[in-house]
Order: structure tokens, then C-alpha cells, then sequence
């Protein structure tokens, strides 16, 4: 894949200087209508997603990934690995599924078709092809079985994620549907920018934390209707709970949210979200949406990512590692949301770049008391003991960043050569070109690609740019492996 730079007319930008507004008009629109029954555990939803050809290719299909099917029993590719079992699951075993009910295209009914590895693609048939800059609006029905799994979909007895339950079109490049299955390694999402409008109905007494600003909110005696409203967002996501305590703060035009169930120190995680808008706003590009949403939730893993709004899992008790959980998934509101990247074959950018800037965030704010040498040491440190272990029991360490997440043999070998040694390589890269050089460049890169997709060709020729070096070789050896 080439380098992805949003592009628009003249007239366009004339008429919408503001880069939200550009990104969203070159954005497709899903609108979701959903209801979540308390008694089945389920989301019962309908879907328009206006999808429009923005290939080259006629198109005779449109493939949408449904991710919810990854939670049924029998998944070739679960999102869990047999050793997260006993903590993913807080009441035994449990599975979930996507069910399409109907599909129509243009108003013409068309057979739901269901394929892929695992059950993981909705092929919609178009009743005739759709040609480059042509669009066609497509209704999907369907229920979500949601299981009992504290992970990014899915209910525990307080919280009910809502993380990545809905049809997502596939990214359509050169020619080819990206399609992926799940991984529990990381995160097996690649998704281009939509704008959403979505309706959830849920019982009265739920307390909504979601993407998007809220557009209006009715209630009864028993249901709560909330519409909320996002702009050139990569995922929408919500977290529901009726034992959710909030704080708010308005800060640079942006409301920053912080709801939780059990923090003992709830303004200090605020006020750490806050920082961390303001630190990266500073050095990256403006934070361009109108709010930012953080979330402390039941969630396996430490925290997780989506547009205008972060989990962080209840799981983490130290105040440290609070703050710099909150800190890392913030930072992936630029590296990764504004500044996409390709997360199922190239995660390394996206977290190493989120790995980097939560070290940049204590640069700027030394009240958070964490020594830089210390903090890059332990990387360094935790690297050289994981090849340590890998060698001593007669493996060979296989240091290649640019792998699918299927590639990697396991989670531990995930997380050292995507966090940690992605982590390393732009600290390196810094000692190579400099401490300004290295902030001027990352700011350059975010705004050159704001609402576009980073690849790796992209992140070379970004520095190369702003440094007038040649740094391909740099980038080579560590991400193909010849550096350990």
C-alpha cells in the first residue's frame, strides 16, 4: 500500500477550511438504530451505511468484516488465548455471535452471505456493479449475542462493551479487500474513516460513555434513547453501565470526560487525560473532535483504543500504571486514529509511536516524576531478558517488526517486537537524528497524513524529509530484523 494523504478539491477546501470538515465530506456515513436488551444480553441493530466506490474498480461486491462472529463457540480465531481464559471469562465460558437478519442494497433485498476463514466477512451482492465514484446505500439487520467476557465486546455484572460489534466495510486497495480475521494478538482492525450517527436504546438506569457528541437523549420509565454523532472517526465504540460515575471538564474547546466504577483517585485519571490532550495536541496536530471520552471498564488486557473514546482496564490498581495506561491509549488518538495505520500488518507503527509519545508526554510533564534513562532502560532491559528467555530454551528469536498478527508465535513475542522494540527504534532513531529533529519530524508526519494511513514507506520518507538523511537502512534493520 502507497502512502494515503487525504486529497480534495479546491472548491472543497475553499468551502471547508476546518480539516474535520474535509476529512468527513471524503468520509462514507453509517447510520446505526440499535436496542440492547438487558435479559438476552443482546444488541438488536439496523445499519445504512452509505458506501461510496472510491476505487478505480468496479465493484460487484462489497465486503464487510463482522467481528462479533469471533466470540462463537468454535472459532478457528477467538480473541482470547487459552491461557486468558480463566481471567477473560468471570463466569465460566461463555460465546457470542453476529446474526444477519437482512440485507438490502438500494432498497432491493439481497441474501445475506456469510464467508471468509472464520466466518468473519458479510459479502453483500450489488444488484448491479458500482462504478469508481459511485455510491449505493446499503441496510443491514442484524443481532448481536453478546458473551460474558471482559474484553472489548462483550458484559461482565457491571459494564457492557461495545467494542467493534457492528459491520465495517473492508478496506479496498489496489485492487484487494483487506480482509482479516480476529487475532488476540492485538488489534486486528484496519478501517478507513467513517462518519457515524447512531441511536442506541438501552435500560433507563445505563449510563452511556460512547464516541461522539450526544445530539439529543429522551427517556422513559424503563428505556433510555441516546443519539450521539461522530465525524471521520476509524471506529465507533460505547461502554455501558448503570454503576458508571462520571467527571467532565471543558478544556481548549473539548469536553474530556472520565467515567469509572471503582478509581480511588478519579480526578488524577482526569487530569492525566487532560495533560495527555493537551501535551499531544501540542506536539502532533490539534486533537480535531469536539469530545474525548475515557473509560474505566472491565477489559482483559490494559486499555483499549477507539475514535474519541479509550477503555482502561479496571484490572490496573497502581496509580503509575493507571496514568500510563491512560496516557499510551490517548496517544493512539493520533497514532492510529488521526494518523492511520495498517494495525493487522504493521502494528509496530502505531504502537510504537503510542509507546514513544507516552516517553514525550513525561518529557513534558516531569511532575509525573519518571526519570527518562530509568524509563528507556527498562525497555532496553525487558528486551534483552525476553531474548534471553527465547534462547534458553533452544528458540530463535525472530525480530522482523512487519509481520501479520497471526506471524507471531505468541503474545509475549507480539507485544516485545511490536510495544517494545517498536518502542526502542524511535528512541534510537532520536539519538541518530536528534531530540528537535525528532519532535519536528513526528509533527510533520502527523499533519503530512492527518486523516490519512501511514505505511511504512510513509514514517522513512517522513523523517528522511524533514532530516535531509537517509534513514531507510535504519528503519530496514530494525524492522526486517537485522538489528537485536
Amino acid at each position: 500500500m502507497v502512502c494515503v494523504i487525504l486529497t480534495v478539491s479546491v472548491v472543497l477546501l475553499l468551502q471547508y477550511d476546518d480539516p474535520l470538515r474535509i476529512a468527513a465530506r471524503n468520509s462514507d456515513t453509517i447510520t446505526i438504530v440499535a436496542t440492547y436488551d438487558r435479559e438476552s444480553r443482546t444488541l438488536t441493530a439496523n445499519q445504512v451505511v452509505e458506501y461510496r466506490n472510491r476505487s478505480t474498480h468496479e465493484k460487484n461486491t462489497i465486503k464487510f468484516h463482522i467481528f462479533a462472529n469471533a466470540f462463537r463457540e468454535g472459532a478457528l480465531f477467538p480473541p482470547v488465548s487459552d491461557g486468558e481464559i480463566a481471567t477473560a471469562f468471570p463466569d465460566g465460558r461463555s460465546f457470542g455471535h453476529i446474526n444477519v437478519t437482512r440485507v438490502a442494497v438500494s432498497g432491493a433485498q439481497s441474501i445475506p452471505n456469510i464467508i471468509g476463514d472464520d466466518a468473519n466477512v458479510l459479502a453483500v451482492m450489488l444488484p448491479q456493479p458500482l462504478l469508481p465514484n459511485q455510491t449505493t446505500r446499503i441496510e443491514i439487520d442484524y443481532v448481536v449475542q453478546l458473551a460474558n467476557i471482559a474484553h472489548r465486546l462483550g458484559y461482565t455484572d457491571r459494564v457492557v462493551n461495545l467494542g467493534n460489534f457492528y459491520p465495517v466495510p473492508v478496506i479496498f486497495d489496489e485492487g484487494t479487500w483487506m480482509t482479516n480475521t480476529y487475532s488476540y494478538n492485538g488489534d486486528p482492525f484496519f478501517n478507513a474513516l467513517h462518519n457515524f450517527n447512531v441511536t442506541l436504546t438501552k435500560p433507563s438506569k445505563y449510563i452511556m460513555a460512547s464516541s461522539g457528541v450526544v445530539i439529543r437523549e429522551q427517556t422513559t420509565d424503563t428505556t433510555r434513547t441516546t443519539t450521539v454523532r461522530s465525524y471521520a472517526i476509524r471506529d465507533w465504540a460505547a461502554s455501558l453501565s448503570p454503576h458508571f460515575e462520571t467527571l467532565t471538564r471543558i478544556v481548549d474547546r473539548v469536553a474530556v470526560n472520565y467515567y469509572f466504577l471503582d478509581d480511588v483517585d478519579p480526578l488524577r485519571s482526569l487530569e492525566t487525560s487532560i495533560r495527555s490532550l493537551r501535551t499531544f495536541s501540542r506536539l502532533f496536530v490539534r486533537y480535531p473532535y469536539k469530545q474525548l471520552s475515557v473509560v474505566q471498564t472491565d477489559f482483559l488486557h490494559g486499555g483499549m483504543e477507539f475514535g474519541e473514546i479509550v477503555f482502561i482496564s479496571t484490572q490496573i490498581t497502581e496509580r503509575e500504571e493507571i496514568d500510563r495506561v491512560i496516557i499510551h491509549e490517548i496517544a493512539h488518538q493520533w497514532w492510529y486514529g488521526i494518523i492511520g495505520n495498517d494495525q493487522v500488518r504493521t502494528a509496530w507503527i502505531d504502537e510504537g509511536l503510542a509507546e514513544f509519545s507516552t516517553l514525550l508526554f513525561y518529557d513534558e510533564n516531569p511532575d509525573f516524576g519518571i526519570n527518562r534513562t530509568d524509563y528507556i532502560n527498562t525497555f532496553r532491559n525487558n528486551f534483552a531478558t525476553f531474548a534471553r528467555l527465547v534462547h534458553g530454551v533452544g528458540g530463535t528469536l525472530n525480530t522482523n517488526m512487519n509481520r501479520e498478527l497471526h506471524a507471531f508465535s505468541n503474545q509475549y513475542e507480539y507485544v516485545f517486537m511490536t510495544y517494545v522494540r517498536g518502542m526502542l527504534l524511535f528512541v534510537d532513531l532520536e539519538k541518530v537524528i536528534g531530540h528537535n529533529a525528532m519532535r519536528a519530524s513526528l509533527r510533520h508526519l502527523a499533519q503530512e497524513h492527518k486523516f490519512g494511513i501511514l505505511t511504512p514507506d510513509c514514517v522513512v520518507r517522513g523523517f528522511e524529509q524533514t532530516t535531509d538523511l537517509r534513514l531507510s537502512l535504519f528503519f530496514h534493520s530494525f524492522t526486517n530484523g537485522l538489528t537485536n
